[in-house]
């Protein structure tokens, strides 16, 4: 640990829930870790009612696709009664973006994007004609579901969630206002610091992957450092190397 990163303040946007993991990876590094939850998961608007209709109907399709942890979460009740019923039929391939959803679904994947994005796993899936449910967030684009149907799958899309937007409290701004850095781990967030905080931003900007560099971009923030990998130990690594060489470039 450098003195400059003891002296430290990064400010962590992801859901309230979701936070514990990067925050205690950035603490490992002596820096100040302040926690401003910028969006929340909850139920889509129809309770999940679509979502659950289609997930129970799950077995009729080859591939369940998974983007993100939170989807992992949602899928994983339907496979365990599944389970519990004693029901002879075998679940459908599985694809997660990333070993983190594979974690959160508890069950083994055929195919894992790895790096941790869903344009890694779009190359990597294999052509076909039968039917494949993705299951994403809300907000995410159709890239997936784009990138599979060219393959030539039958693609139904599923929300499994709903990202809702935060306000930040006044002490929570004046925390920002003295920030070193700021971490974006979904463009969600980075939408919800923009709506609070407009393309203003500390010096050092850390995206956990390109999508969200991206969105970044396109609002006008200059974005430091994207994490090579959509973790939370690349993440935290990335944003210490970009802090370390902003203190050098000081």
């Amino acid at each position: 640990m450098t003195r400059k990163l003891a002296n430290c303040k990064v400010v962590v946007t992801r859901a309230v829930e979701q936070n514990a993991d990067l925050a205690a990876a950035l603490a490992e590094h002596g820096v100040t870790v302040v926690e401003v939850p910028l969006i929340a998961i909850d139920e889509p608007e129809d309770d999940g009612a679509e979502r659950d209709r289609t997930l129970h109907g799950f077995a009729h399709f080859e591939w369940i696709v998974i983007t993100s942890p939170n989807g992992a979460a949602r899928v994983r009740p339907f496979l365990d009664a599944h389970g519990a019923a004693g029901d002879n039929t075998e679940i459908p391939n599985i694809a997660a973006v990333g070993a983190a959803t594979e974690r959160a679904l508890g069950y083994p994947t055929r195919l894992t994007a790895d790096p941790a994005r869903a344009s890694v796993l779009v190359e990597d899936f294999p052509d076909g004609h039968g039917r494949v449910l993705v299951v994403q967030g809300e907000r995410a684009g159709d890239d997936v579901e784009v990138g599979l149907r060219a393959k030539g799958w039958n693609v139904t899309r599923v929300d499994a969630y709903r990202t809702l937007t935060l306000e930040p409290t006044f002490e929570q701004r004046e925390e920002v206002r003295s920030a070193d850095a700021v971490v974006f781990a979904s463009g969600s967030a980075v939408q919800a610091w923009f709506d609070s905080f407009g393309a203003e931003t500390p010096p050092v900007v850390a995206s956990i992957g390109p999508m969200t560099t991206r969105v970044a971009n396109d609002l006008g923030m200059h974005v430091s450092t994207t994490a090579d990998a959509q973790t939370v130990p690349a993440l935290a690594e990335a944003v210490v190397s970009a802090l370390l060489a902003d203190d050098r470039s000081n």
